[in-house]
């Protein structure tokens, strides 16, 4: 260690500012220092490698420098003469370079016991600082009790007399604690690790563990507490407990002696299998999964040794499902549900993840021993919205497909023969490339067409699909359902239903309507509608029933068009031009509907209809009449039209038109 030097000449006034001796520098890896230590202790695990020091606040003197003038920092391990590192700066410079460090090199931490390290500042050369106070750091290489063995684990009497039964752990808590003997150099933060093994010896993880505090130091025992848990876990027979002592910087002592433990307990699970998930049998928990018969569940094996009364709790991502009671009649395996709404907690609607399945048993008032885990992915992500009636497949929040028939929206008819029939749909929210939309019509199993969402595609956007006429003509007159799933490579769901009426197949054979009121005797009146009839209170037509062509919930539409002459090449009255519709019931598609039809203007306008003056055309006017069959399932046909003459003139009177 070299001497204080005294300020060169030419420097008096730089070295002024300077303190004589600095702040003492700091070891990052050295462990806190305890109430009961005169060092920092330098843990194992940094005493192979070079021992970083860090000085952590700027010298003075450093304002006075000028630009490029060099400060050396020297580093000092013990009282040697030589630095063990030298570290250089060039000014200008301030406290931007702090924590400014060096290195104690590995070889030096060879030597365990404790040691010193200081620094020196030279501000510019032959200007030297005093040394800075010290730090004490400790290499501590032995373990707790001069890293000899110790005595062994003091067991309660009744154990070591009768060795661990169910009445002892009973009423005590459900656990064995032992004691260890105060050891001569016992400093804070040792740790005692305890092993329970069973004879012959192997090699386990320790069981109890304690690390020492104040209240130890001042006298308090050293216990270490054995769970009946771990004693049971490990079954019946010859144990041997033992210890090592591990001090705060790493190292471990030698085992201790051995103490001699027996245990006599009614026997117990000594392994917990992890549950099984079939459904992740493929490597992943979906949709499907979710929607097949059963749902989600897992198996829990047969456990043995289990005896009445003992409690099996499952687990599901951390939450309780319902608890297993065994007793004689439990079969094996247990198979545990996981409803919905626990599948789907923790967002795995959103975002896949992963989840851990398990279960506890537990007897008596003992502690519950987890199972083996079981890690199960989980995906219930879609494309589209999140529907909130999953797992259903089908999604409300999905706009319905829209078949673009040339007569009408949802309608196909032989106007659109021979080419494929257009389907639109608005895409939905959040598109993602790589997604699909896979249109299906009626019974079709796979898709008729598919899109695949494209990069820039936007919600709204109009996707459009196309259905080979090849698909559609097989129908021929029905009420099909045409949908779309949505897909993501993982989960599809899908939009509802549109019925789509298919009527390329024209319904041929109606009867013609019927006039119940018109008589055809060949009488003046014969044929007519007049006066007689009374039409002021409405005109009867009557649609025939036909148990082959008519069925319960087909509509009935009637076309009733007044001409202003006694033909159909008559001009047309605009005021009577009317559809009238009617959906049969069961009753009326077999025996037939009449509709009446009401007096004014339909009747009333082609019933005032006569010569002119000087003329006997034309002698009345008519109505053209007949009707459009629309089946329930898809199909529709027309009826052959009959003509309908009416008068409402009388010789020397006014019109009947309901008023005398």
């Amino acid at each position: 260690m070299p001497e204080a030097k005294s300020a060169a000449t030419g420097f008096p006034s730089r070295n002024e500012e300077t303190p004589k001796a600095l702040k003492e520098p700091h070891v990052p890896d050295a462990l806190p220092l305890l109430a009961d230590e005169s060092a920092y202790v330098i843990p194992r695990s940094a005493q192979s490698q070079d021992l970083r020091v860090e000085v952590v606040e700027l010298w003075g003197g450093s304002g006075t420098l000028d630009p490029g003038e060099i400060t050396t920092v020297e580093f000092y391990w013990d009282d040697e003469a030589k630095p063990v590192d030298t570290r250089t700066v060039m000014a200008p410079y301030g406290s931007e370079i702090i924590p400014f460090f060096g290195f104690i090199p590995a070889l030096k931490l060879g030597v365990s016991g404790p040691h010193q390290v200081r620094y020196v500042v030279e501000l510019v050369s032959g200007n030297p600082t005093e040394l800075s106070h010290p730090i004490s750091v400790n290499i501590d290489k032995e373990g707790p009790n001069q890293a000899q063995p110790w005595v062994k684990l003091k067991f309660p009497a009744e154990v070591e007399r009768d060795g661990v039964t169910d009445a002892y752990l009973a009423v005590n808590g459900d656990r064995v604690v032992a004691t260890v003997e105060h050891w001569s150099d016992i400093r804070l933060e040792d740790v005692v690790e305890a092993y329970w093994e069973r004879l012959p010896f192997r090699d386990l993880d320790p069981v109890a563990s304690v690390e020492i505090e104040q209240m130890h130091k001042d006298g308090a025992p050293v216990e270490l507490i054995f769970e009946g848990e771990d004693i049971r876990r490990n079954g019946n027979g010859e144990f041997t407990a033992y210890y090592h002592l591990i001090d705060r910087a790493g190292n471990t002592g030698l085992r201790s002696d051995r103490a001699l433990v027996r245990v006599n307990l009614t026997a117990s699970p000594i392994t917990l299998p992890a549950p099984r998930v079939p459904q992740a049998d493929d490597g992943l928990v979906d949709l499907e999964d979710a929607r097949s018969p059963g749902g989600v569940y897992m198996l829990i094996d047969r456990v043995l040794d289990l005896e009445d009364g003992d409690v099996i709790s499952p687990f599901w991502n951390m939450i309780p499902l319902p608890v297993i009671v065994f007793d004689a009649s439990l079969t094996w395996p247990q198979r545990v549900a996981i409803d919905w709404s626990i599948l789907s907690a923790g967002g795995f609607e959103v975002t896949p993840g992963t989840v851990l399945a398990r279960y506890t048993w537990r007897r008596g008032i003992g502690t519950a021993r987890p199972s083996d885990p079981r890690f199960v992915p989980v995906d219930l992500t879609v494309a589209g919205p999140v529907n909130p009636g999953n797992p259903d497949p089908i999604n409300n929040r999905l706009e319905q497909v829209t078949i673009k028939g040339v007569t009408g929206d949802n309608i196909i008819t032989g106007a659109d023969a021979g080419r494929p029939v257009r389907a639109v749909v608005p895409l939905y929210a959040d598109p993602r490339p790589g997604q699909e939309l896979e249109l299906m019509w009626a019974a079709h199993p796979t898709p008729v067409d598919t899109h695949t969402v494209q990069t820039g595609e936007r919600e709204g956007d109009e996707v459009e699909f196309f259905i080979p006429w090849a698909i559609v003509e097989p129908v021929g007159n029905a009420v099909v359902q045409a949908y779309y799933w949505t897909f993501n490579g993982v989960n599809r769901q899908r939009a509802p239903d549109t019925p789509i009426n298919v009527n390329v197949i024209p319904i041929i054979g109606l009867a013609r309507p019927e006039f119940p009121d018109v008589t055809y005797d060949g009488g003046p009146s014969s044929g007519f509608i007049n006066c007689s009839h009374l039409p002021w209170l409405g005109v009867r037509v009557r649609i025939p029933g036909d148990p082959v062509r008519l069925a319960m919930g087909d509509k009935i539409e009637l076309s009733w068009v007044g001409h202003a002459g006694a033909t159909n090449n008559a001009p047309v009255i605009p005021e009577t031009v009317e559809v009238f519709p009617h959906t049969l019931t069961a009753e009326e598609a077999l025996n037939g509907y009449i509709f009446v039809v009401p007096f004014d203007p339909y009747v009333k306008l082609p019933g005032l209809i006569k010569p002119a003056e000087g003329s006997d055309s034309p002698r009345n006017g008519c109505a053209v009449v007949g009707y459009r069959l629309i089946k329930a399932q898809g199909g529709v046909g027309k009826s052959g039209e009959r003509l309908l003459p009416i008068s409402l003139i009388r010789v020397n009177q006014p019109p009947c038109l309901g008023e005398d």
